[in-house]
């Protein structure tokens, strides 16, 4: 499936999601009425009428005053849970990790396992055209698994037991992380996030029930009869709403099954396309049937997030399980499997550089190597915009390989980090680049003014995609900036933009990044509402899009018309009528920003149908340049969508 297509579908069952919740809902406010209607209906009311007479009356099953009530009440309590969990996830992925007990991994670390892992997400990262997630690792877990969190790719983070860098191949490691990362790009983290937060709110019963049983245990039973009275009512209140919890829990694990279950067989898909290699992944799960931990994951809070492992963290599911079983899961992959899992054992530590056959395509690249200035592209190629054919970790480790060790060291320095998107936006004019080292002593001191000189000797020169490498290897430390650090940092990157009066494609790619990556991170996530649901709705808006587009990708006048022309000519398969390419000045960078504010609205096949005839607008010779390629980078990031990175050797 396309990702385009997958992050559609994953909006659809949004909308499935809100369903069962409401027949959750419903069930159980109808099971805690039954509870108690049978409570009543057993009890006997005896009364003495005005005739003196003694009248016994038996309780009625049915009231509705007290339905209402039970109702109202039950239903306050499960959406406030939702809104408190809802609330505190908006902060991204790092609740999640903090929730399973994780540590975010330091990425100058010299422990073997975790630079293993923090190579191959990074990898990933730069084959998927997203910026490197937060990595964690839950240091107190045995078993072998794995979770995406975030509720867009500038929040997310990876998380992984140390059992799975421990007892996993770089191989194995590989299909694991590459299973994350279908998850972020299919749109299924952020579907995931928001199920936590429906799920707590119909569990939250359940976790009152448990709290204050909890908190009994410390209620002395050795007190005066009044006390032993309430701590006894207490106590059975606290199994009442265990056994009532126990319902909400019930339907959880039922929607949690419903909702996952069908796209890990997608993510498992999608990992052999991204890796190349079924052995991996499929060697991941023959390790969990067959080690004495399996995948199990001890943290209290794993039952929440159950749906969002790599693997079946053991947690009790009521028979709804959140994942296929780990067989049928294996045969789909491999189709002769001999039905032999593999036991618990520990690899032998090997190097954290590549451990692969590099791919065909990828055979001019060498460590520390330059990259191609440029890429030909195919149209038969960019069709497939989307397909995760076209993610391939061996692209991300070639351009990785590409750099210089101490440029991807650097990256993961705050102050580095900081100065290296100084370095990249300085001026090529030496005049106007010392009014701007001015500005950046003013504002960042001495040391910065140093680092960005540096950086701008170092990179003015090489390739896009290792600049753009770079600026995605460098998202986890900007991360990591307080928040007047933040501010401080977005003030001067936007005045050097602005320093010339201008801004050219690559700041407008840069500043697209920032704010798509680092927004979501330090302003709270913005969850674009869907208001366009067909591209004719925004004929005007394209025809500005493509016009600008064409412009950048031609080299004459004859070429900005075959270039206008077959994106639009793309653009009319799916009901678009551009009315002709548009003079210089009602086009350019200055007027495409709220088109694409406009498509950040629109659906994932909508926006994947806009990338593909900007491609064609810019690269109607064949070949993708670096400015073609930043532009487009730029356009999918204000979009909230991803491209690869489309380097491969001329």
């Amino acid at each position: 499936m396309n990702f385009y297509e997958a992050q559609d579908d994953a909006r659809r069952r949004t909308k499935l999601l809100v369903f069962y919740f409401i027949v959750a809902l419903i069930g159980v406010v109808l099971a805690i009425y039954a509870i108690l209607g049978l409570y009543f209906m057993s009890q006997t009311v005896s009364y003495v009428d005005s005739s003196g007479a003694r009248i016994v009356e038996q309780g009625e099953f049915w009231d509705l005053e007290r339905f209402a009530t039970i109702a109202i009440l039950t239903t306050g309590v499960i959406l406030a849970g939702n809104l408190f969990k809802s609330f505190q996830l908006s902060a991204g992925g790092e609740v999640v990790a903090r929730d399973m007990g994780g540590r975010q991994v330091d990425p100058h670390t010299t422990d073997t396992d975790e630079r293993k892992l923090m190579n191959v997400v990074e990898e990933m990262a730069i084959a998927s055209g997203v910026p490197v997630p937060q990595v964690w690792v839950m240091d107190h877990e045995a078993g072998i698994n794995a979770f995406a969190a975030g509720t867009e790719p500038g929040n997310a983070v990876i998380g992984v037991t140390r059992g799975c860098i421990q007892r996993l191949t770089r191989s194995e490691l590989q299909g694991v992380i590459a299973h994350e990362f279908s998850h972020i790009l299919n749109g299924d983290m952020k579907l995931n996030m928001r199920l936590i937060g429906w799920l707590f709110g119909i569990m939250m019963l359940s976790i009152i029930g448990r709290e204050l049983l909890f908190h009994m245990q410390f209620v002395s039973m050795r007190r005066s009869r009044e006390n032993n009275n309430g701590a006894l009512i207490g106590l059975v209140a606290a199994i009442a709403l265990l056994v009532v919890g126990a319902i909400g829990v019930f339907f959880a694990r039922m929607i949690q099954a419903a909702i996952s279950r069908q796209r890990e067989y997608l993510a498992d898909a999608s990992a052999v396309q991204f890796t190349r290699d079924p052995a991996g992944i499929a060697g991941a799960l023959k390790k969990i049937g067959g080690q004495e931990y399996g995948s199990e994951v001890k943290a209290g809070k794993a039952g929440e997030a159950s749906h969002m492992f790599f693997a079946d963290g053991g947690m009790f599911s009521y028979g709804f399980a959140t994942h296929p079983p780990l067989d049928v899961r294996i045969k789909a992959i491999e189709g002769d499997w001999n039905g032999e899992f593999e036991g618990s054992v520990i690899p032998e530590v090997a190097s954290s550089r590549r451990e692969m056959q590099p791919d065909a395509r990828m055979s001019g690249f060498a460590g520390g190597g330059a990259l191609p200035q440029q890429s030909n592209v195919g149209r038969e190629q960019w069709s497939q915009l989307g397909n995760s054919e076209l993610n391939n970790v061996a692209v991300g480790a070639a351009v990785l390989d590409s750099l210089d060790r101490s440029w991807v060291d650097a990256c993961h320095d705050r102050e580095q980090a900081q100065a290296l998107i100084f370095g990249l936006l300085l001026a090529s004019d030496r005049k106007l680049r010392g009014k701007e080292l001015k500005y950046l002593q003013k504002q960042m001191g001495e040391a910065a003014v140093e680092l960005a000189t540096q950086w701008y000797g170092e990179l003015a020169n090489e390739h896009s995609s290792q600049k753009i490498a770079l600026i995605d290897l460098s998202i986890p430390a900007l991360r990591r900036l307080s928040q007047p650090e933040y501010e401080r940092f977005i003030k001067a990157s936007q005045w050097l933009i602005a320093s010339d009066g201008q801004v050219d494609i690559f700041e407008f790619m840069l500043q697209k990044v920032l704010e798509s990556h680092l927004s979501a991170y330090f302003e709270g996530s913005r969850d674009a509402r869907i208001r366009y649901h067909k591209l004719g709705q925004l004929n005007a808006e394209l025809n500005v899009l493509i016009s600008t587009m064409a412009g950048v990708g031609a080299a004459d006048g004859e070429d900005l018309e075959a270039a206008y022309v077959s994106a639009a000519e793309d653009l009319a398969q799916h009901g678009v009528r551009l009315a002709g390419i548009l003079p210089p000045d009602q086009c350019g960078l200055h007027l495409i920003e709220d088109v694409l504010e406009k498509l950040a609205e629109s659906t994932p096949p909508m926006k994947r149908d806009v990338l593909h005839a900007c491609g064609l607008a810019v690269m109607a010779d064949g070949v993708l340049a670096s400015r073609e390629a930043e532009l487009l980078r730029a356009a999918a990031d204000a979009m909230g969508a991803t491209i690869p990175p489309f380097v491969q050797q001329s």
